[in-house]
């Protein structure tokens, strides 16, 4: 069993399996992990994501493919209830494959709250096609090609040579992934909870990709919306 199948079978929170997937990495790929903390640090350093939206910022009009080419856009999920917006780095980043699968464990929920979930990721529809194949995720998984819409965010961010370099040594490059692009961007991982009419009521943005917005952070932001309604 590999280490992601191992750790994401625990019966711990979402927090902990990501601090113990890395802590594995740090044994097993030490120049990918330490590749990883540079990237971290100059982020942070740069302020990365402080620009972002926030609470009570109206979330910006979007219209993106799923994975079967059809045009999703932000109106006709809003007119269905609230939405929450995942962005992620896309299927290679198992960080993020690991929160997907925390997100499908509690999309019944969500939706129970008259809501819907996305994942927005700068993937071509092959790959997050495959994505939602292997992993059974259910919810739309939306391709935002160049990073378009999360440069409109203000999420964009250059993942560096020091990360290209791991990856490149064990050839990986994300170009394949991202309809040719090769300029190795991506979004810094953020979700954001909306509500009904467009406006942002909880969000969870950081630089350090090592953390996500918990499931019950979510469904409380969705519980608050209910109660306002």
């Amino acid at each position: 069993m590999s280490d992601f199948d191992d750790v994401r079978c625990l019966d711990v929170a979402l927090a902990d399996k990501l601090e113990i997937y890395f802590s594995r990495m740090k044994g097993r790929v030490p120049d990918v992990a330490d590749a990883y903390q540079q990237l971290v640090d100059r982020l942070s350093a740069a302020g990365a994501g402080s620009e972002a939206l926030r609470v009570g910022d109206r979330f910006p009009a979007f219209a993106l493919p799923d994975a079967s080419g059809r045009i999703r856009r932000l109106e006709d999920f809003l007119c269905e209830g609230p939405l929450v917006v995942s962005f992620n780095r896309g299927h290679w980043c198992a960080f993020c494959r690991m929160e997907l699968l925390e997100l499908q464990d509690t999309f019944e929920k969500i939706r129970s709250r008259g809501a819907n979930l996305v994942s927005v990721q700068p993937e071509t529809a092959q790959f997050t096609h495959r994505l939602k194949s292997d992993f059974g995720i259910g919810f739309p998984v939306l391709t935002d090609l160049d990073n378009g819409f999360a440069l409109r965010a203000n999420l964009m961010i250059a993942l560096g040579s020091a990360v290209q370099e791991a990856f490149r040594k064990r050839g990986t490059e994300l170009a394949l992934f991202q309809g040719g692009n090769a300029a190795w961007f991506v979004p810094i991982p953020a979700t954001y909870v909306i509500d009904m009419s467009g406006v942002i009521a909880a969000t969870h943005v950081d630089p350090d990709f090592r953390n996500r917005m918990a499931p019950a952070d979510i469904l409380s932001a969705l519980d608050t919306i209910k109660a306002r309604n």
